[in-house]
């Protein structure tokens, strides 16, 4: 099997279980904006914006230097320590978040409860401990499991989603089964509304810990802190880089309920729930992004020393960047379509004009991805760290500007500056480290034919929707058969030795 293949078919099993994560938020999405109004919704996107940055805390960057000084040293060393050092450190976080509860919730916005605070602390506590033995799963190229465990939590998740805010609420007003009000009475309290969010999220949570129980049993507790130095220097550069990262990709959730103006009686917490929901739509792009990472990360580790790496790495990225458009040309062609589906409110649809501008944020993303891979197999990792952290300036600072002047404009234009300066110096500074032999001419002109595809189907009007879904539907269509007879009959997979 060609090199390419194989790592289509892994990024194909990770996409499985990265898809049916952001699925979650898609499946979930139209209950929750029919059930809370934008305010509520903007709390639950205002907490889990914290809960995005923590996850990278908990982690300190301890997966991938795990991949590194496993495949270096040929060893499991690395997973004992690893483990063991996360195990530590997430019990020593969560203690302290649920000491801290009633501070932190006081602290945060109006509508944000002590208990809240406690369940994503042990959200966070257990996402901690299995990132390693998810790290050993995808290193041991099993992915299938990978897929499974994931997809049973994500499933859990759902149903609970389902059993708190739709069939217990239905069952006690005496809307379905008839009798059994008293018996649910003793597990549900309509008064804990968005609570039921973060609590069916922790109870999901925990069967990662039975699922996973047989890579707990195979880690040891060893700590030996002259033997996890070198992992540490190694894995603090990815830790600073994913804390900015994470800045970058959710810093508008952190900041926009304090920066957004009160105008037409929107709060900052409502305008976060609205534009969040334009943001959720856009995470379709990231589906590919972050199926690609998962498996692209290992495969580019193991072909670091290959001579012919750079052609491979290459042709990659030219078919990323082109699938990648085929998606945003998809979601911002059929938006009216796709929104009427996953936003139940209308004030959620206010935010839809800047969805074109958040997609091709994304697919810059995943061209930083690529980019990135020089630093990771040369150990310069440190520039990684100099890349993100500038882009997280560019975040705050540009947040901090730009929300209380052009509103939902301000967040996505500033990702789009974030994500394309960040390309560009990660490119700039690859060529001197480990030069690829990009070919950007083609990938700009289908760049160019994509934004007027996208501009064109924005100006189609048509007083019956389905005609209007028809017709952009059918012109997403036309880009796909264009790509596929620019690029698609001509694919070759050709193997590296």
């Amino acid at each position: 099997m060609s090199e390419i293949k194989k790592l289509a078919g892994q990024t194909a099993y990770y996409g499985i279980s990265s898809i049916l994560g952001r699925l979650l938020n898609f499946l979930l999405l139209p209950l929750w904006t029919s059930q809370f109004p934008p305010d509520e919704y903007g709390a639950v996107t205002h907490l889990y914006s914290f809960v995005a940055l923590l996850n990278i805390v908990y982690t300190y960057g301890l997966e991938t230097g795990y991949f590194r000084f496993s495949t270096k040293n040929k060893s499991t060393d690395a997973y004992h320590q690893t483990g063991t050092s996360i195990l530590i450190t997430s019990t020593l976080f969560s203690g302290l978040i649920i000491l801290m509860a009633n501070n932190i919730a006081n602290f945060l916005q109006e509508g944000i409860k002590a208990e809240y605070v406690v369940y994503l602390a042990i959200i966070l506590f257990i996402d901690g401990i299995v990132s390693i033995p998810f790290a050993k799963l995808r290193l041991d190229q099993r992915p299938v499991k990978f897929v499974i465990v994931r997809s049973a939590v994500i499933i859990a998740t759902i149903v609970l989603n389902l059993l708190f805010l739709v069939v217990f609420p239905a069952i006690s007003e005496g809307r379905w089964l008839p009798g059994l009000e008293g018996i649910v009475s003793r597990v549900y309290d309509p008064e804990i509304g968005i609570g039921y969010i973060f609590l069916a999220n922790m109870i999901a949570n925990i069967l990662y810990l039975p699922l996973l129980v047989k890579e707990f049993m195979a880690m040891k507790l060893k700590f030996d802190l002259k033997a996890l130095k070198p992992i540490l220097a190694y894995s603090i550069p990815i830790f600073l880089m994913g804390l900015a990262g994470s800045i970058n990709d959710r810093g508008y959730g952190i900041v926009m309920p304090f920066l957004y103006p009160e105008t037409d009686g929107l709060s900052g917490t409502g305008a976060l729930g609205t534009f969040d929901g334009a943001f959720k739509l856009s995470m379709i792009m990231a589906l590919g992004v972050q199926a690609f990472r998962y498996a692209g990360e290992p495969f580019f580790f193991s072909h670091a020393e290959n001579k012919a790496a750079p052609a491979l790495f290459a042709r990659i990225m030219h078919y990323f960047v082109i699938f990648s458009l085929v998606v945003m040309v998809g979601v911002a062609m059929n938006i009216e379509l796709i929104a009427d589906i996953f936003l139940q409110r209308p004030a959620y649809k206010t935010a839809l004009y800047v969805l074109p501008i958040l997609l091709l944020a994304k697919l810059l993303y995943g061209v930083y991805i690529n980019f990135s891979v020089w630093f990771k197999i040369k150990d310069k990792t440190l520039f990684g760290t100099y890349f993100a952290w500038i882009g997280a300036t560019i975040t705050l600072v540009g947040n901090f500007i730009l929300i209380p002047i052009i509103e939902f404009w301000g967040p996505a234009l500033t990702a789009f500056i974030v994500y394309l300066t960040m390309c560009i110096l990660c490119y700039s500074k690859g060529r001197k480290y480990f030069k690829v032999p990009y070919n950007f001419k083609p990938l700009f002109s289908y760049l160019v034919l994509a934004l007027l595809f996208i501009y064109g189907g924005n100006q189609l009007h048509f007083d019956n929707n389905w005609l209007e879904y028809g017709i952009s539907f059918a012109g997403s269509g036309v880009f796909v058969f264009i790509m596929y007879w620019l690029e698609g009959r001509n694919v070759k997979y050709k193997a590296i030795s």
